[in-house]
């Protein structure tokens, strides 16, 4: 049963019996609390010892250890978070100036070559120009020129007037990667320069952190389940005097989702930890935040499974039955293109709403691609279109939401390899079954998550002898040498409509003279022959 924290704000109404009181404690308290967490900062960043820090916040503040105790774990949490985030910052732009300095390198290695074939060519026009003689009076021979040229003299045809030859744009290119080196540089230094800066909120925010060793999972506010539930809070010491000892805060908005989970907690004396702030509005809220206990109903692969193919224009969905074999699927269009964070979200929202709706009424978990694009945003290499394309792609964020989401519905979510999905997709289910590339490979992606990774290549192919996997080998092994030739057909639509190797019409291999598929398919079948037939 997995276990996650789970956070459930509740507004406060500011103006209802038993709230005024206990709202001008956390007003006077507020701006206090926030010197608390700067003096809590600057101890942990000095490494100084807890003991001895929370002795100096209660002699200082004139607070009980418990109120100490909570702002140092506050403080403490949100110092590791800024340092996890600084790190991978670190990591996002040395990964940049990697890319940026090989991308200088490769064009300096260019233009080495490039002067050195002009200067060969002067030399060639020279000799032919001048030509030298031999002390016996012959013609000496004009060597050979072996050099060949990196670009062309020529303009490149793109519709720009600008006039300038490839040289141009590769000199041109160098120097704005020799620039874009310089503010990455500058960036990174004056981000080390600044150091660790942790989020501590603003003067309005109160954090009372609870610990499984307290009472009800916090000693310093603690929640009283009733028909009206409230919340009883420890006054410190330096406002006894005018509020007295505790306070108690009724919560007549309590967020009625999240109530049964935060009860169960308080019941098993799970930490508990409440967050007071004010919202855009000025109104006071309360973040609850617990540790939630989830079932899992729809986890069973013995009915199949659902498998969603992502990309960024559309979402391909395949459902499956117990033998791997597709039942139904489809397609969820999702047009993210210069959409707002919020617009971007609600469309990932919606889509998500119907894929699950689907596996929990079939009872089916949901198998999506582990894929990590981090790596290719921090290069970033193939051009403003790609970099765009992957910019809007939303992955983590529809990852995030789909987890969510099958976490409160109790539907499993298996990760599964992509590793030549699309291609299989196409070559042996697009055509059989006539659903969309997408669908095909979410199909793929479903039998993988019923452990059914090994697919066989179809025969119409003529390269049937050589996918029989020797011993050893991978079970993507007969794909990855199958691969570059499907990638040189460059449109899965050219797939279709042209002959085979074997002659017969439909899915084919764009033409029947490809040489290099031919001597790969005469090589396969003179390594899978018997010695016998081959003598």
């Amino acid at each position: 049963m997995p276990q996650v924290y789970q956070t459930y704000v509740t507004q406060i109404e500011n103006n209802l019996t038993g709230e005024t009181r206990t709202l001008e404690m956390l007003e006077e308290f507020s701006p206090v609390a926030a010197e608390m967490s700067q003096i809590a900062l600057e101890g942990l960043q000095s490494d100084m010892k807890k003991e001895k820090l929370n002795s100096q916040i209660q002699n200082t503040f004139g607070v009980n250890k418990r109120h100490a105790n909570s702002v140092i774990n506050f403080v403490t949490g949100e110092l590791e978070s800024a340092i996890e985030c600084k790190k991978r910052h670190l990591d996002t732009l040395d990964t940049k100036i990697k890319s940026v300095k090989s991308e200088i390198e490769r064009l300096n290695k260019r233009l080495k070559n490039h002067r050195e074939y002009a200067q060969a060519v002067e030399k060639y026009n020279l000799a032919i120009k001048y030509p030298q003689k031999t002390k016996t009076g012959t013609l000496k021979k004009v060597p050979v020129l072996k050099k060949i040229p990196e670009f062309d003299n020529a303009c490149p045809i793109n519709g720009k007037p600008h006039g300038k030859t490839y040289l141009q744009l590769a000199k041109q290119q160098l120097h704005q990667k020799k620039r874009q080196l310089k503010m990455y540089l500058d960036r990174r230094a004056a981000f080390v320069l600044r150091g660790v800066k942790p989020k501590l909120g603003n003067l309005g925010t109160v954090t009372f952190v609870g610990s499984t060793n307290e009472t009800s999972g916090n000693q310093i506010c603690q929640l009283t389940p009733d028909v009206i539930p409230s919340l009883k809070i420890r006054v410190p010491y330096f406002l006894e005097a005018t509020y007295g000892e505790y306070l108690t805060l009724p919560l007549y908005k309590i967020n009625k989702q999240g109530y049964d989970n935060i009860v169960t907690a308080w019941a098993l004396n799970n930490a508990l930890t409440y967050v007071f702030s004010r919202n855009k509005k000025g109104k006071w809220v309360v973040a609850i935040t617990c540790l939630v206990n989830f079932s899992i109903t729809s986890n069973d692969r013995a009915f199949g499974c659902i498998g969603l193919d992502i990309n960024p224009g559309a979402i391909g969905w395949c459902a499956t039955n117990r033998h791997g074999n597709p039942i139904a699927w489809g397609k969820v269009n999702l047009d993210l293109h210069s959409c707002s964070t919020e617009q971007t979200e609600a469309r990932l929202a919606g889509a998500i709403t119907e894929l699950t709706n689907r596996a929990l009424a079939t009872k089916k978990p949901i198998v999506i691609e582990k894929l990590d694009f981090s790596e290719k945003k921090r290069q970033g290499k193939r051009g403003r279109k790609y970099n765009r394309m992957l910019s809007g792609f939303a992955y983590a964020k529809f990852k995030e939401l789909l987890k969510a989401r099958c976490l409160k519905l109790g539907i499993k979510i298996i990760e599964v390899s992509p590793k030549y999905s699309s291609q299989i997709g196409v070559v042996k289910y697009m055509r059989r079954y006539g659903m969309g590339s997408d669908s095909a490979a979410g199909l793929v992606l479903a039998r993988r998550g019923m452990n059914i990774y090994y697919e066989r290549m179809p025969a119409r192919y003529a390269l049937q002898s050589s996918i029989q996997p020797e011993p050893r080998q991978h079970v993507f092994a007969h794909w990855q040498g199958f691969n570059k030739h499907y990638l040189e057909v460059g449109s899965r639509n050219a797939w279709f409509g042209t002959p085979t190797l074997t002659g017969s019409a439909g899915d084919g291999l764009a033409n029947t003279g490809n040489l290099g598929l031919t001597k790969l398919r005469h090589k396969h079948e003179s390594s899978s022959l018997h010695p016998s037939v081959k003598a």
